[in-house]
């Protein structure tokens, strides 16, 4: 019996998941859970990485009879790593203003059009290329002393094995890789006026591997541990999770932080209605294409849940928030959540709310708990839009949809989906992203035979409920 060790990595929490199959069952122990938040110094944004790659080494050292490791992270975001091979600052968190200015740059030498078309991303000013541009006009010295760009699952695997690669699904998310070629975009690279010698080999999930005895981490290179490039973007790595049938295919809800609704497709789908429409492309396993759009999602709900207990001078627990919205009023307005001010990191949620109202005529909430009940009844309004949007650019017909993430954990959510998006609901695995990320770490142990009877275990050990309208 091989035991494995995913590291999962949310924009708030980070953790650290033990997985091994004992007598035909899957069995998993949590090793590791840590908050974490965004640091501010001179007005920019970075992430708190000391902590974060420290608590990582940590986990690994209290663990040292896993076989392998596996890293899964949130996208869009990097480190620079100079030709010594040292970081030469902590990453920015993608929630940081100033990567407007990459964008106006970006803008400046082609249409988002033409970027859409040579990336088949969802032009968001969180995207990778704008933080590149930023960062070349900002921190110009940074910039020409970086020898690679690391996307943040590639950075950790570098401090873990000394190696310096880019998973594919990762990279994805960045804006500068070509979706229809699956490569990354020289055209971009040379429109924009980037340096390619930043990129690093690109690889497929699973299709490498590197051992800590060649880590960074000096404490690491007395271990022997293989470390797999699974999905590093958490999204790919969630949707290993998700049930496949080619004759009745299903939308996905990846449901966290962000919320992410869509589903598989042959190919990057680049048109102008798909960009007019804010949909995006990214790769998960074996280079599938996924066509989805990303939508703000819980973030807003729990920096609201954070405001109102400040104010209240209390923990506010879920079930009162969900007891609460049961009985509540359907609001008469909503938010659309695609406004960039709902991601805004040190948002006053309130005050940015009732503004939005007041602008498009309508009245804020009355009741402090009811602007719970707001933000559940916008997201929902968003699924629909959007599924509409896919359905309308497909040519088909969704039936059913399969939420995943700490979202799918809510009753009120998945029954509300259900109802107003007129289908049946799927609901889990609830640690999907983890899931995912273990599921090919058994797989290439050899602890399971197929990613099929992987997906079969863990569903038989999990819990999942269904909905319908």
């Amino acid at each position: 019996m091989k035991k494995v060790l995913a590291f999962d990595m949310g924009a708030t929490s980070i953790r650290g998941i033990l997985a091994y199959i004992e007598d035909g069952k899957f069995c998993t122990k949590e090793v590791m859970r840590m908050a974490h938040k965004i640091q501010k110094r001179e007005g920019r944004l970075y992430w708190d990485w000391e902590s974060l790659a420290g608590k990582i080494e940590e986990t690994i050292l209290e663990n040292q009879d896993v076989s392998c490791i596996g890293i899964d992270t949130w996208g869009v975001d990097f480190g620079l790593i100079d030709k010594e091979g040292n970081l030469l600052q902590a990453p920015h968190c993608y929630r940081d203003e100033k990567f407007s200015e990459g964008r106006e740059e970006a803008k400046a030498l082609m249409e988002e059009f033409e970027l859409f078309q040579n990336s088949g991303n969802q032009i968001m000013t969180i995207n990778t290329v704008y933080q590149l541009l930023a960062l070349k006009n900002l921190e110009a010295e940074v910039y020409e002393k970086a020898d690679k760009l690391l996307m943040i699952p590639d950075l950790l695997f570098y401090l873990l094995t000394g190696e310096k690669i880019g998973e594919e699904s990762i990279w994805s998310t960045t804006g500068l890789y070509d979706l229809s070629k699956k490569a990354v975009s020289d055209h971009l690279f040379s429109k924009l006026q980037l340096r390619k010698e930043l990129v690093p080999k690109i690889v497929r999930a699973g299709e490498w591997k590197g051992n800590t005895k060649n880590a960074r981490l000096e404490r690491l290179r007395s271990l022997s541990i293989d470390v797999i490039p699974v999905c590093g973007h958490d999204t790919a790595s969630a949707l290993l999770m998700t049930e496949r049938d080619a004759e009745n295919p299903s939308l996905f809800l990846s449901c966290g932080t962000w919320s992410l609704i869509g589903t598989s497709v042959e190919k990057a789908l680049v048109s102008k209605e798909a960009y007019e429409r804010n949909l995006t492309n990214e790769l998960s396993y074996q280079s599938e294409t996924l066509f989805f759009k990303n939508i703000t999602g819980l973030y807003l709900l729990e920096k609201y849940k954070e405001e109102l207990e400040g104010r209240l001078g209390r923990k506010i627990a879920f079930s009162e928030i969900t007891a609460f919205v049961q009985k509540d009023a359907e609001p008469e307005s909503l938010l659309d959540m695609d406004a960039e001010v709902f991601g805004r990191e040190g948002i006053k949620v309130k005050q940015e709310i009732d503004a939005y109202l007041l602008a498009k005529g309508g009245q804020p909430p009355k009741d402090d708990f009811s602007y719970f009940t707001l933000i559940y009844a916008s997201m929902v309004e968003k699924y629909r839009e959007v599924k509409e949007d896919i359905e309308s650019i497909l040519g088909k017909t969704f039936s059913k949809l399969q939420m995943i993430g700490g979202g799918a954990r809510s009753e009120y959510l998945a029954e509300k989906i259900a109802k107003n998006l007129r289908l049946k609901v799927k609901a889990g695995p609830y640690e999907s992203s983890a899931l995912g990320n273990i599921l090919l770490l058994l797989q290439k142990e050899g602890e399971i035979g197929s990613l099929e009877e992987g997906r079969r275990l863990i569903y038989e050990a999990s819990e999942i409920r269904e909905y319908s309208f």
